[in-house]
């Protein structure tokens, strides 16, 4: 239905700030799958849902916080050329999610800087190469792997 109704996509948007995080981690969840599946459907959204995407990656709600991990990361895979247009508005949260947000956070933000080629955050990527207490993030190849790889990845794509 959302995928055809714009007006319940921009519902199921507006549930991105509702006080109950189960319905928040659903309405990621749905954003998520609808970014794998059918993403042009998204495109024209971009700019409401990825910054609070990454907003809510640093929900203390594991499943809000999972969801918005996997729906921001769909959405820099899928639409690059437009992400980077609002790089800008996210570098700051992601560097403070590397300086203050636990390890998983940490990791999540290191492999969206890398995605985004944000050269400007090297130094802040640097710091966490010798890390290693690991990570538990919901990517294929991410789980159980020290923050310091994440980091030595992320470095290479910046180079």
């Amino acid at each position: 239905m959302v995928m055809k109704d714009k007006k319940a996509l921009d519902g199921l948007i507006e549930l991105l700030d509702d006080s109950v995080p189960g319905i928040r981690g659903d309405a990621l969840l749905i954003l998520g799958m609808i970014a794998q599946q059918r993403g042009e459907v998204l495109e024209s959204h971009i700019d409401r849902i990825f910054p609070k995407a990454v907003e809510l990656t640093k929900n203390r709600n594991p499943y809000v916080k999972e969801n918005a991990m996997v729906l921001s990361y769909e959405l820099v895979r899928r639409f690059q050329t437009k992400i980077m247009k609002l790089k800008d508005t996210i570098i700051n949260d992601l560097i403070e999610e590397i300086r203050e947000g636990d390890k998983n956070t940490k990791g999540f933000a290191l492999i969206l800087l890398g995605e985004l080629n944000a050269k400007e955050t090297r130094e802040y990527v640097e710091e966490l190469v010798n890390v290693e207490d690991k990570v538990i993030l919901p990517f294929e190849g991410k789980k159980w792997v020290p923050l310091g790889q994440i980091a030595m990845e992320t470095l290479e794509k910046l180079s």
